[in-house]
């Protein structure tokens, strides 16, 4: 009941609840340590390798963030309903972007919103309407580098440009060619890299938002299966999870075929389910797998580096994960979906190697 009761509650309150929550979406800087949880010690390899990931924050929902009830929030729930109202918690979690300096946007298509999580300012917030229409089954999430966020909904077919309030700004023109679209990635030269799971395609829009070609072009030799997590690189090479295909399929920055990596299995370097992936700053490839409960990291040439977590209920393990996000400071957010919280793990470089 307590679902359906906060769904009502958004439906009643739409703008405002958008303008309360999310107006201090200017996100300030965290220093290193505000982002480390010291009940966490955890590291990938374990000693005497040395370490190259660690377990930052676990986030379970709103609680883990505001530092008090008391917040406009739950202020205005009360004054709307007449009684304290909690905020919505995590349900399946999927993709994620970040801005790198504690905002956080985490689509949920199970309860049809967009989680904002202020890490900086300690405020949490939810979009859940694209204009007038009201998002259904938002999946991507994007932000580019002029302060605009890109969500993708797989039921309505649509992809929106917002602001970061939530605003609308428009609605890409799919030219009648998307159906289903998740995955969202943005280049440095702000193309719209987006998987569509119906279309088994990759359809690329340009800095001005215009439907530009289609991924895969004639050179690759077969088909998308079905697409639906992409990432791009700081060189903005495209990468494109095939998930019932079992592999990671790389293209360049004009769409021509590279390589492939991975194959049916259960064992590391293998997928079960490949789901999300993200690139980190040394080009170091990360692939979810929903199945086996990890992310594991690939160099260019596709071999295995290292794989992180397993299958539970701890930090660090994972249940049915989907979407991973690489923010520009090697932060890695992954949606831990069927554990309903997001984690967040720390690329060690060798200058940040303690």
């Amino acid at each position: 009941m307590m679902f359906r009761t906060t769904r009502l509650i958004f439906m009643v309150i739409n703008t405002l609840l958008i303008v309360v929550t999310v107006s201090g979406c200017a996100s300030l800087k965290m220093d290193d340590a505000a982002w480390h949880d010291s009940r966490y010690e955890m590291i990938w390899p374990q000693p005497p390798e040395k370490a190259r990931i660690k377990l930052l924050k676990v986030i379970r929902g709103a609680q883990d963030v505001v530092v008090s009830a008391s917040s406009a929030v739950s202020k205005m729930f009360d004054f709307i309903v007449g009684a304290r109202e909690e905020y919505a918690d995590f349900f399946t979690p999927q993709c994620i972007a970040a801005d790198g300096d504690g905002l956080i946007y985490i689509a949920d298509p199970s309860i049809g919103l967009v989680h904002v999580y202020n890490l900086a300012t300690k405020e949490v917030g939810y979009i859940f309407q694209a204009g007038d229409k009201r998002l259904v089954r938002p999946v991507g999430v994007a932000l580019d580098g002029k302060k605009n966020l890109y969500v993708t909904d797989a039921q309505l077919g649509s992809v929106f440009k917002l602001r970061l309030d939530g605003s609308l700004i428009a609605e890409l023109d799919g030219k009648g060619k998307l159906r289903s679209p998740v995955g969202i990635a943005i280049t440095s030269r702000g193309q719209k890299i987006i998987a569509d799971l119906q279309a088994r395609k990759v359809f690329v829009f340009g800095d001005d938002d215009t439907l530009q070609y289609e991924i895969p072009g004639s050179d690759f030799k077969g088909e998308l299966r079905m697409p639906v997590y992409v990432s791009v690189d700081n060189k903005d090479n495209i990468y494109v999870t095939d998930t019932m295909s079992f592999t990671l399929h790389m293209f360049d920055p004009s769409g021509r075929y590279i390589r492939s990596i991975g194959q049916i299995g259960d064992s590391p370097g293998s997928f079960a389910r490949p789901k999300g992936v993200a690139v980190d700053s040394d080009q170091n490839i990360y692939v979810m797998d929903s199945i086996l409960g990890n992310f594991q990291i690939f160099d260019q040439q596709g071999r295995l580096l290292l794989y992180v977590g397993q299958e539970g209920t701890l930090p660090g393990e994972m249940m049915l994960p989907s979407g991973i996000f690489i923010d520009k400071n090697d932060r890695i957010y992954v949606s831990d979906t069927f554990n309903h919280r997001i984690q967040i793990f720390q690329y060690l470089k060798e200058d940040k190697i303690k």
